[in-house]
């Protein structure tokens, strides 16, 4: 299957590997948006105008996981943020660049490495299923 990552205002890549999202990721955590702020991104199948991935990058030491999946049902259906519960809050709000604005990412949202959210993005290509390593809260 293919998927497209969307990122800034008017970007957009479609990919076909994991190697190739891997690139992207890596590449777009090395380089900054509006005001200096990390990216946020869309992961979506290919064609979809709805649903997917959402990942906070570049951030050096926190990111964010969100699942957008409108069809489930329950504290992990659409709009839930990934969640490592062994991992605390952090002090602050993080401002992602989310292609319209700069928006500030609350603590409680952002519990998840750079690591895991790119592991994230992976399992989610490779199955097209909400990741499994990371609990999802859609009251966080």
């Amino acid at each position: 299957m293919r998927y497209t990552l969307h990122w800034g205002r008017d970007n957009a890549r479609r990919l076909a590997t994991v190697a190739e999202l891997d690139g992207l990721l890596s590449f777009l955590t090395t380089v900054r948006g509006r005001d200096g702020a990390p990216h946020g991104v869309d992961l979506l199948p290919a064609g979809a105008t709805g649903g997917g991935l959402q990942l906070g990058i570049g951030h050096p030491h926190r990111a964010f996981v969100v699942w957008l999946d409108a069809s489930e049902t329950g504290p992990a259906a659409g709009g839930s943020y990934g969640i490592d519960d062994d991992l605390e809050a952090w002090p602050e709000p993080i401002g992602f660049d989310c292609g319209v604005e700069v928006v500030d990412f609350k603590p409680a949202w952002t519990r998840v490495t750079p690591r895991q959210a790119m592991e994230a993005a992976r399992e989610y290509m490779l199955t097209g299923a909400r990741p499994t390593f990371l609990r999802f809260d859609g009251n966080a």
